[in-house]
């Protein structure tokens, strides 16, 4: 079986048992705020803003140009009682060059047991001026102090681009990307050693390029209906798919919960941070150099 075969696979089988009844595990005890009983899939209007900023190439984090540094939002609302919509945006400087972009989940969720959504995206890279969409399906299953969360689907570039390479004698490289569409997913499995503590391990599949993903977030400061986390993440991948980040986020809710309440009962998690690789490694995996014989003096 094909390593994206397994990858659908696992996906496949979190969606549908996250349409099953979760139980706890029997060493674990709920949250005091955790109500076992039936709840809405958002517990209402809430936000969450979040600054980080890093390195985006291992060998290069002293040079300016490998700094990787911006800004993310989220605004996610119910829709009755079981289901909900998040609306996402990201605004980030990345090796010296603008990538923007916004997504948007709408999804049902039961935050004892799981949820299952459609996932859309679009996001820009100066650099390359490549416009990327995304459509595909997301979902996620709670169990006790685990959590697994997915998204796969379709990924394209709008356009075509050319991306200089260097000189060579008497040549002008290039490479010449055409527009492509491929399969992608993000996945993290999470645990909490404690319901303000988050640990998380995954993969990320964009722009033809894997990587693994390394994250930990923890509450800093607990203001009642809002809270204050810091958090540090690393992706370790192909060829030079390499970055560390550390920031904050700052959650906007209604009620004074932990953090493992809020990520079940408020917000989705933002995926948009690895569209800052997208375009790039779509460059690196799939393009066609090209030569231009520069022309002589006479």
């Amino acid at each position: 079986m094909s390593f994206k075969r397994q990858l659908l696979a696992i996906l496949a089988v979190a969606f549908a048992t996250s349409s099953a009844r979760a139980e706890h595990p029997s060493w674990w005890k709920p949250p005091l705020t955790d109500n076992p009983g039936p709840k809405r899939a958002v517990d209402g209007v809430n936000g969450k803003l979040e600054g980080f900023g890093g390195g985006s190439d291992w060998l290069g984090f002293a040079r300016l140009n490998n700094a990787s540094a911006g800004g993310m939002g989220s605004i996610t609302a119910p829709i009755g009682n079981r289901f909900g919509y998040q609306i996402d945006a990201i605004a980030a400087a990345h090796r010296g060059f603008f990538v923007s972009g916004g997504a948007g989940h709408a999804f049902w969720r039961d935050p004892n047991v799981g949820l299952i959504g459609g996932y859309g995206a679009i996001a820009h890279d100066k650099r390359l001026d490549d416009t990327r969409f995304r459509v595909g399906a997301e979902g996620a299953y709670y169990y006790g102090p685990f959590a697994l969360s997915s998204i796969a689907g379709y990924e394209e570039s709008a356009g075509h681009f050319f991306t200089p390479l260097g000189y060579g004698p008497g040549y002008l490289a290039y490479q010449w990307q055409p527009r492509r569409g491929r399969f992608f997913d993000m996945f993290d499995i999470s645990v909490y050693p404690t319901y303000n503590v988050k640990i998380s391990v995954g993969h990320r599949y964009v722009g033809g390029r894997h990587a693994a993903a390394v994250s930990g977030e923890a509450l800093i400061w607990n203001l009642g209906n809002s809270a204050i986390t810091g958090f540090i993440e690393s992706r370790v991948g192909e060829n030079d798919y390499k970055a560390v980040w550390g920031g904050i986020r700052i959650y906007l809710g209604e009620t004074d919960k932990t953090l493992i309440s809020r990520h079940r009962e408020d917000d989705l998690p933002n995926w948009m941070k690895d569209d800052m690789f997208s375009s790039q490694n779509s460059v690196r995996a799939g393009a066609t150099p090209v030569f231009y014989r520069i022309p002589q003096q006479p």
